[in-house]
């Protein structure tokens, strides 16, 4: 697991040491990157990844969500390079800035489709299923088709009928 942990500043404070060569790692760190802004630490990415960057933070600085999953597209073959963001508030429940933890979660995957004997399957993307078949619902059909409600059929909806008209 890779952990870092930015401040209601913005300021990257702390990541485990775990990987002597921050080429191992996914997100790639170095002790002297410690005390910099998130501008500073993310400063190499391309506009667009900066983009991703400052959503994540102002998503969980302004409370929209308590914590942001993310996959990295184009991770190896074997590696599901996961990046976990958990917004972390003081006692006063004000923002105190962003825990986030990184690691590879096909071995965990793997290790829980062996233990309980489930598999994954269909999908045509590298992360989304396949749209599901919804077989034979149409525009029309709705949970109360069987009746059943004691009465003849609901007369025809017209332009100036509503669930207000009474």
């Amino acid at each position: 697991f890779e952990l870092t942990y930015a401040d209601d500043n913005n300021q990257f404070l702390y990541y485990n040491n775990a990987h002597q060569d921050p080429d191992t790692m996914f997100a790639k760190r170095v002790p002297p990157q410690s005390g910099s802004r998130m501008s500073t630490v993310h400063g190499s990415l391309p506009p667009a990844r900066m983009k991703n960057v400052e959503w994540v933070i102002g998503t969980l600085r302004n409370g929209n969500q308590e914590y942001v999953r993310t996959i990295v597209p184009g991770s190896p073959e074997g590696v599901i390079n996961t990046h976990n963001y958990q917004a972390m508030y003081y006692d006063d429940g004000s923002y105190a800035g962003i825990n986030e933890i990184v690691f590879n979660f096909k071995p965990w995957l793997d290790w829980y489709l062996e233990t309980t004997g489930q598999r994954l399957v269909g999908g045509s993307g590298p992360f989304a299923p396949a749209a599901a078949s919804h077989g034979g619902s149409d525009a029309t059909s709705g949970a109360s088709d069987a009746g059943g409600h004691g009465g003849d059929a609901a007369p025809a909806a017209d332009a100036t009928s509503g669930a207000s008209s009474y």
